[in-house]
């Protein structure tokens, strides 16, 4: 599967459900904050381009897929969970 340019990348299941919730709540500043703060801690990666993953898990419920990244670099091997909005079609 290719994860969207600009998508953000979790390592943990909690930051991504606040996320979600941020989002979801049309908080627009208060997810940007939170977005920004995540990122700046290097507690969330954002890749500009499109990268491969392999699905290791789906919870539909929870709009949640945890990957394991398969494209070549230092990060090939991570797992990371993401919003399932992020996977391209």
């Amino acid at each position: 599967m290719q994860v969207k340019p600009d998508s953000i990348w979790f390592g943990d299941r909690a930051k991504l459900a606040r996320w979600q919730a941020l989002k979801k709540a049309g908080d627009s500043k208060a997810l940007a904050s939170y977005q920004e703060g995540l990122l700046q801690a290097r507690e969330a990666w954002q890749f500009t381009r499109p990268l491969t993953v392999r699905i290791r898990g789906f919870e539909p419920k929870a709009h949640l897929v945890d990957v394991e990244m398969q494209t070549e670099g230092r990060l090939q091997g991570s797992t990371w969970v993401l919003d399932t909005d992020a996977l391209q079609q």
